[in-house]
Order: structure tokens, then sequence, then C-alpha cells
């Protein structure tokens, strides 16, 4: 069971929502935008899978510079401007039509969204586990494990019922697209409110749990 001391620590408590919030709706996104791909502009599965490999080329600079940027600007900044461009570059999606020249918008938001994900990514690990003592740094990274996977379960099947409401698929996609970014960015002001307390040291014990 998790320690009640280990949820006391705001950077652990908000760090974990952090994370549930970047998989679950970067999870949807990716469903979503499949489905764009393959039920609106009707993409084979190879072509599909090529307009998510150059934006995939962003995962991997993020991955090499993430941890720079970290050091230089700080997890909970990082991680609050990674969330916006996640959220943010979302947005303009909800403008992508039937035509395949549309991808001129879509191919570049991925790109920078992407990047913003896994820097979003690292960050939030950081800050759930940063400011835990070393007896419980195996707990807390394991908390932030079980929050990626469960969000990943998550994020595909809200999106995907929010893609539901309308009849027409393109109507629901943007429909879900919006909730994605109304969700991220309404994750972004609690995250904020949330990493601003502090609590005192000695509340934390020094004795892993059991």
């Amino acid at each position: 069971m998790v320690a009640i001391e280990m949820l006391v620590l705001p950077s652990v408590r908000w760090g974990n929502l952090a994370a549930l919030t970047i998989f679950s709706m970067e999870a949807g996104l990716v469903f979503l935008t499949t489905l764009y791909l393959q039920n609106v502009l009707h993409f084979g599965p190879l072509a599909a899978g090529l307009v998510f490999g150059v934006p995939g080329l962003a995962s991997v600079a993020a991955g090499v510079v993430a941890g720079r940027i970290i050091a230089r600007r700080g997890a909970h900044t990082v991680l609050l401007v990674a969330l916006l461009v996640q959220g943010g570059l979302t947005a303009p999606m909800i403008l992508l039509g039937t035509q395949p020249v549309w991808l001129w918008l879509l191919i570049p938001a991925l790109f920078a969204g992407f990047f913003g994900h896994i820097t979003a990514v690292v960050a939030a690990t950081v800050t759930a586990t940063s400011e835990v003592p070393d007896s419980h740094k195996g707990l807390a990274t394991g908390l932030v494990t079980t929050s990626q996977r469960a969000a990943v379960t998550v994020g595909i099947p809200l999106l995907g019922a929010v893609m539901t409401i309308p009849a027409d698929l393109l109507a629901g996609i943007h429909l879900a697209l919006a909730a994605d970014v109304l969700l991220t960015l309404t994750a972004v002001v609690l995250i904020r409110a949330g990493l601003r307390r502090r609590v005192p040291a000695e509340l934390f014990s020094s004795d892993p749990p059991r």
C-alpha cells in the first residue's frame, strides 16, 4: 500500500496527475489522428504511419535535450510549459478538414506537440520523484509508472466516447480534440496551483513504507 505521507508531498501528488494527463491525452490524440488519416483522408496504414514518422523525430530530439532544459529551467517550470505545448498544439488540429492539403497543419502541430509531450514526460517524472527521500525513491518511481499505464487505458475510451457524440466522424474528432485541449489546460492550472504548496520536511518519515 502507498504510505499516506508519500501523498502529502505536492510534488508527488501533482507530478502523478501530470503523468495521468500527459499519457491519457496523448494516447487519445494518436487514436483520433489515426482515425482522421484512415477514415477521413482514407490513407492506408503505411501512409498513415509515414505521417507519424516525421513528428516522431521530435520525440527523439526531446528525449535528448529534455534533461538539459530541466537542469537549466527547473522541472516544475518545464513541466507546465511542456504541457501547454502539448495541449496548445492540439488546438489547431480542430480546424482539420477533409482534404489532404490539411497535412500542412497536421504534421507541424504533431511535431511540436510530440516534442512537448516527451519533454513533459521527463519533467513529470522528475517532479514526482526528485523531492522524495532516497529511501522512498523506488515507491515514487513505481507510482509514476502506474499512473502512466493507467492513463493509456483511460485516454482512448474517454476521447473516443466524446467523439461519438456527433453523428459525423470529422465533427466528432473535432469535439474530442477540443476536449483534449480543455482537459490539458485545466490540468496545467491545477498543477501550477498545487505545486506552489510546500510541506515541512518533518512531516515525511525517513523510514521507507512497509
